[in-house]
């Protein structure tokens, strides 16, 4: 059974020096030894719960396949590209923005991101650059990235990812294409 899952687990720290006088060598290597010899045997019944709590992270990859939501976002992008059209996607999230991201990457295609840390002098040179260069395909974009002055008239499709169904904030998002 296991008490206590660790949120994360990591290698022990490594440390590396060149040129190391071998006196000093010899003496980390006896310690090391040392240390090894004294805790292993001690520590031996909690090897196995340890390994079965590890923490894997997908490949990137295969980011697609592991939400279906994605996968049909990689069609309809597909598809909109074919067709030469432009796009807008919405998140309400900002750590979603860095999922797309990564999926846009992965798919190579081109675009601006655009989110509530974004200064408000990036703002307008995003904007411009996304309604004038049209070799950009979309940009991505936080619900709550708004402000006066946003206009992205340079799409022509407007994907909400997803929405928290607040309807101030639908009304904003849909004030600013």
């Amino acid at each position: 059974y296991v008490f206590c899952t660790p949120p994360v687990r990591s290698p022990q720290p490594q440390i590396h020096m060149s040129h190391v006088p071998p006196s000093l060598a010899v003496r980390e290597q006896e310690r090391a030894l040392l240390l090894h010899n004294e805790l292993a045997p001690r520590s031996a019944c909690l090897h196995a719960i340890d390994s079965y709590t590890s923490t894997q992270f997908p490949d990137r990859r295969l980011i697609q396949y592991d939400c279906g939501k994605l996968q049909t976002l990689d069609v309809l992008l597909r598809r909109l590209k074919v067709d030469a059209h432009r796009a807008l996607i919405f998140t309400q999230m900002t750590r979603m923005l860095d999922i797309l991201e990564t999926f846009l990457n992965y798919h190579g295609h081109r675009y601006l991101r655009l989110d509530g840390t974004t200064r408000i002098e990036m703002r307008q040179t995003l904007m411009e650059r996304f309604n004038a260069d049209p070799r950009i395909f979309c940009m991505i974009l936080s619900t709550r990235s708004g402000g006066i002055g946003v206009n992205l008239t340079g799409a022509d499709t407007v994907i909400f990812y997803d929405s928290d169904w607040n309807p101030t904030m639908d009304a904003q998002v849909n004030a600013r294409f």
